[in-house]
């Protein structure tokens, strides 16, 4: 599962970092706090334009869903796609194939389970340096108003040996990719059963963690704050 990032950068740090430049610089607005289900745009490098970076709305519709309604829908059953079926499963064998893409970002957000209580953390890699997430995206049409709409999904997979502590519910991580394997993963021309191959988990020893305050879980407050990502001390104790 991967529900909630943050993506607290600037337009120069990803432009630098990945190579890329935003199609429309004056349309990205950088924030910690990113929730699937607000349906929001994520900063995305697709394969069939991997020197742009574009904001695609989160939730995959697949090109062949059939009515708004539908998208509606299964949009919300798509934030995420499990690495271990994406060949399989409808709404991505089709994207797998050559819709792949990086979902770029700072870090994520999990819950970790202690007792009764849920204990939010932020991970992250080290120096907080902007990550890519593998990810899907594809192209649906809306057949009443012509409107063509970009989405993509992250996918997850089995958590490493850190994240089965943090994420200790479902045992889940999206997939960090290597740097060096970031441009492989979305080369059109890599079929998918080689491409599935670069989906990993990535190595406990590169990530950061710590807890944060319970803000992140409250409704109806400003989450677009620095201290959404701030360490913050539980008297259950720490994680290890």
């Amino acid at each position: 599962m991967c529900f909630t990032v943050n993506i607290n950068l600037t337009r120069n740090a990803l432009e630098s970092r990945f190579g890329a430049k935003f199609r429309d610089p004056s349309s990205f607005r950088p924030g910690y706090y990113f929730n699937a289900f607000e349906i929001p745009d994520l900063p995305v490098i697709q394969a069939e334009d991997p020197e742009s970076i574009k904001l695609v709305k989160w939730g995959l519709i697949p090109f062949w869903v059939r009515d708004s309604k539908a998208a509606s829908e299964i949009r919300l059953k798509t934030f995420n796609a499990r690495a271990e079926t994406i060949r399989e499963k409808p709404s991505f064998r089709g994207a797998v194939k050559s819709k792949r893409c990086l979902v770029l970002c700072r870090g994520f957000y999990e819950w970790q389970h202690r007792g009764s209580e849920k204990i939010p953390h932020y991970i992250y890699l080290e120096g907080e340096q902007p990550l890519a997430l593998a990810g899907l995206y594809d192209d649906w049409t809306d057949r009443e108003t012509g409107e063509v709409i970009q989405t993509c999904s992250i996918i997850t997979m089995a958590a490493n040996p850190l994240m089965e502590k943090i994420h200790n519910s479902k045992k889940r991580m999206p997939v960090i990719l290597q740097e060096s394997m970031e441009n492989s993963w979305i080369d059109p021309d890599l079929a998918a059963e080689d491409a599935v191959k670069h989906l990993k988990p990535v190595h406990e020893k590169e990530m950061r963690f710590h807890t944060i305050s319970r803000l992140i879980s409250k409704r109806g407050v400003d989450k677009n704050v620095p201290e959404l990502v701030k360490p913050y001390a539980y008297e259950s104790g720490k994680l290890l």
